[in-house]
């Protein structure tokens, strides 16, 4: 999606608590695939652990680093993960529900082009010739 719409809007990770740490609920996968990782104590540890993971799953979109507090994984219940999309004055146009179940990426997609229809229709957004571009799925 990131690599479909990116030209238009503007995609963004939150790194929040780890959420399969080994001293806490491990996943037999992880173990497979031989990721052992601690929850981060401070906020040093869990930037470095953002950045394996941005190197692991080669990452193209930007990734940020909630605080070691979780101010914005509380805020937006992102815990283990969650799809938001907000529109350009800050509402929330889209919340998925929490992942993995709830993490439709499907639903995002059709939000975002309905959005994106939606504000090159209004009179600020002068977005229609990069929508009829689109190959809609």
């Amino acid at each position: 999606m990131h690599r479909r719409y990116g030209h238009l809007v503007e995609f963004l990770a939150v790194y929040v608590r780890e959420a399969h740490p080994i001293e806490g609920w491990r996943m037999d996968s992880n173990d497979q695939a031989g990721i052992a990782i601690s929850q981060p104590r401070d906020l040093a540890e869990r930037r470095s652990v953002a950045s394996q993971c941005t190197s692991h799953l080669s990452m193209a979109m930007p990734l940020v680093v909630d605080d070691i507090e979780d101010r914005v994984g509380h805020l937006y219940s992102g815990m283990p993960d969650r799809l938001y999309l907000v529109d350009r004055t800050g509402r929330v146009a889209y919340k998925s529900g929490r992942g993995p179940f709830g993490f439709r990426p499907q639903e995002l997609e059709q939000s975002l082009l309905m959005l994106l229809i939606e504000e090159a229709s209004g009179p600020t957004v002068d977005a229609l010739d990069d929508l009829e571009d689109l190959e809609i799925p």
